[in-house]
């Protein structure tokens, strides 16, 4: 695997269904996280089909977000947070990776 650059553009997946409202408030302040740390965005309905394992794993949970592949945040973004959380994640190489395990345990 090759070493993250400081600068290496990060990859947010959002899991979400069109009957999510908390999904809505999280897009907004995704928003003004991605104006201080820039990121691309996918959404993936958990309700589509293909989506199966998705829809079993987060049924209860929308919206979850992942960055590069890994879990990040669910229910509610709290924008400075975020933006903390991804800034830590994009300053990483591949010899240290982020602690998020004790942000997380809790919920």
């Amino acid at each position: 695997m090759a070493a993250r650059k400081g600068a290496q553009r990060l990859s947010l997946t959002m899991f979400t269904h069109n009957q999510c409202q908390l999904c809505v408030h999280a897009k907004e302040a995704l928003e003004k996280v991605r104006q201080q740390v820039p990121f691309d965005v996918k959404e993936v309905d958990i309700r589509s089909p293909g989506n199966e394992a998705w829809f079993e794993e987060y049924k209860h949970d929308v919206p979850v977000v992942h960055v590069n592949n890994e879990f990040l945040l669910w229910h509610r973004v709290d924008v400075a947070d975020t933006v903390a959380k991804l800034q830590k994640i994009r300053g990483s190489d591949s010899t240290e990776q982020p602690d998020t395990a004790s942000d997380d345990a809790g919920k």
